[in-house]
């Protein structure tokens, strides 16, 4: 193989050799050109009044750092007119002036930065054995040039959080292309309506039922067919039923004990346990429980530290053995045994004054904080019935039960049972409406009798489910003749508030039961904003995530 061909542009430089070392590789080159034209005004120069070194970062060598000598040369400028009478010569297929790599380089760099960002896309390039920081890499991303935006023919709008619950932005995507064309630092309906006058041609917009997009749209772009989202119309809808069936949220527990009169099994009984032992409650693990689980972790790292310590192993790399500060290793090391955690000191509490009281109620068995309460009240105290509360299940927790005089009483089990089981939420209830007709078999029989008896007992929840049905057909058989009878059926049923939101905004609900467009897949480029500017770490700005996110695209 020819050896000038490892340099950049060998019509520019003409490799005279190679030197080796430890660290790198240096590639000595030399300009080979006779005529260099001036860049002011283009005349070929060949005088040289001297010569100078520029050196190079150019693509590693299997992970080896490559740098180029390049000797290039000065000229002077002869034409007469011409205001520049010195000019270094242009190495403008290698690289470009002022820079200190070349530009294959800088293009690694650059796709490198926008694949992993700054930091990480830094660890990358110094394990390839590629000159560039991070700073580097960013500035490359920030001045790369983008593509001119081409408006597309159906867009689709959807939001994305810049700072979840504070500040959010707006992504537009070509519904046709799959893929993001820009992204708008608000959803602002003003920010939206500027960018399509800007981007003429968008003939089809599909968005959320969001009043500032709609409003965007129509007046950036009056002559498109908005498409309202068809998986947000039905969500809405379940919003709606949810609602429903808040407003009869007091008898649903009637309607579930009427439908489920068996108890429930015995494994579901909740039993108390009272003994001379600390109370202990059957089931999920307590403080105590997971203080000692913490206490043993503790005291074996400790052990751990001792023995690495009577070993010679310094004190630092103890630290990094078992993953505790260096800090921490000097203490546990310097209390020459396991430092246990110091219990905080018990703060007064307003109830002290009536503890002898309490403590003998609390032995003969009391633990109805109200009728505590009353009694207190009887004796003075006039503090809230929270710290009664409180008072009582710290007793339970710390001190053990017994009769009067103190004797402990044993095991007593007390069973408390549920003689029904718990009555579904409204939110429940709307998604077995909903599927009691849509998806039959999910539901249990149980489940099945108590829709049926909801139905029976309010004929108003029942018109809802017959709606809530008929709707799901028309969006999933996209049957746009039936919209005005199911508006008029709702206007008059307790879904009439859903009713009349879809009234203000049927134009983009026809055109949603008419065309086959949805924003569902800006969903999925949403998701990939989010990828990309979590793997940034939170510390780049609009600017800078805009860039990567459109090259990804």
């Amino acid at each position: 193989m020819d050896a000038t061909a490892l340099c950049p542009a060998p019509d520019e430089l003409w490799l005279e050799r190679i030197v080796l070392s430890r660290e790198s590789i240096t590639l000595v080159a030399i300009a080979r050109r006779v005529a260099v034209p001036c860049p002011t005004c283009g005349l070929l120069s060949q005088r040289v009044p001297s010569r100078y070194v520029r050196t190079l970062d150019d693509l590693p060598w299997h992970g080896v750092r490559v740098r180029i000598e390049a000797h290039v040369r000065k000229f002077c400028c002869e034409a007469p007119s011409c205001p520049r009478r010195i000019f270094t010569e242009r190495l403008s297929e290698t690289t470009v002036p002022y820079a200190r790599r070349t530009s294959r380089a800088a293009a690694a760099l650059e796709l490198i930065g926008f694949a992993l960002g700054g930091r990480p896309g830094e660890r990358l390039a110094m394990a390839m054995g590629l000159a560039g920081g991070a700073w580097a890499m960013l500035e490359r991303v920030r001045e790369a040039p983008e593509e001119s935006i081409v408006a597309p023919r159906v867009l689709g709008v959807d939001d994305w959080a810049i700072r979840r619950g504070q500040r959010y932005g707006t992504l537009l995507t070509d519904l046709e292309r799959h893929s993001v064309i820009d992204m708008l630092a608000d959803r602002e309906a003003q920010t939206l309506g500027t960018w399509l006058t800007a981007h003429p041609g968008v003939e089809i917009i599909s968005r959320d039922r969001g009043g500032a997009y709609a409003e965007g749209a129509r007046h950036g772009a009056p002559d498109a067919i908005q498409v309202a989202d068809r998986f947000h119309l039905l969500k809405n809808l379940m919003e709606a039923l949810e609602r429903a069936c808040t407003r009869h949220h007091a008898a649903l527990g009637k309607t579930a004990a009427a439908t489920h009169p068996k108890p429930l099994p015995k494994e579901a009984v909740r039993t108390r346990r009272y003994s001379g032992l600390p109370h202990h409650r059957p089931g999920p693990t307590t403080g105590e429980q997971r203080s000692t689980e913490r206490r043993a972790r503790r005291l074996a790292r400790d052990d751990e530290v001792v023995a690495l310590r009577q070993g010679g192993m310094p004190r630092h790399r103890i630290a990094e053995r078992v993953g505790l500060d260096r800090r921490t290793v000097s203490v546990w090391l310097a209390a020459g045994g396991f430092p246990e955690r110091v219990e905080r000191a018990r703060r007064p509490h307003r109830l002290d004054a009536y503890a002898e009281y309490i403590d003998g109620r609390y032995d003969i068995g009391l633990e109805n904080a109200a009728q505590l309460l009353r009694e207190l009240r009887e004796r003075g105290y006039s503090g809230p019935y929270q710290t009664v509360l409180r008072y009582l299940a710290e007793m339970r927790r710390t001190r053990p039960r017994g009769v009067a005089g103190g004797t402990p009483t044993g095991v007593l089990q007390r069973p408390i049972a549920w003689g029904h089981a718990p009555a579904p939420s409204p939110r429940e209830t709307a998604w077995l409406l909903h599927n009691a007709d849509a998806k039959p078999e999910k539901l249990s029989a149980e489940e099945r009798a108590y829709v049926e008896a909801l139905g029976s007992e309010f004929p108003e929840l029942a018109t809802c489910r017959r709606l809530v049905t008929e709707f799901a057909e028309m969006r999933e058989n996209q049957d746009a003749n039936a919209l005005e009878t199911w508006l008029v059926a709702a206007g008059e049923s307790e879904l009439k508030s859903f009713a009349a939101r879809i009234r203000r905004d049927d134009d983009a609900v026809l055109a949603a039961l008419l065309f086959q467009w949805s924003k569902g897949q800006v969903e999925g480029q949403v998701n990939r904003v989010k990828l990309i500017k979590r793997s940034m770490y939170g510390r780049a700005g609009f600017a800078l995530l805009r860039k990567r996110v459109l090259r990804a695209a």
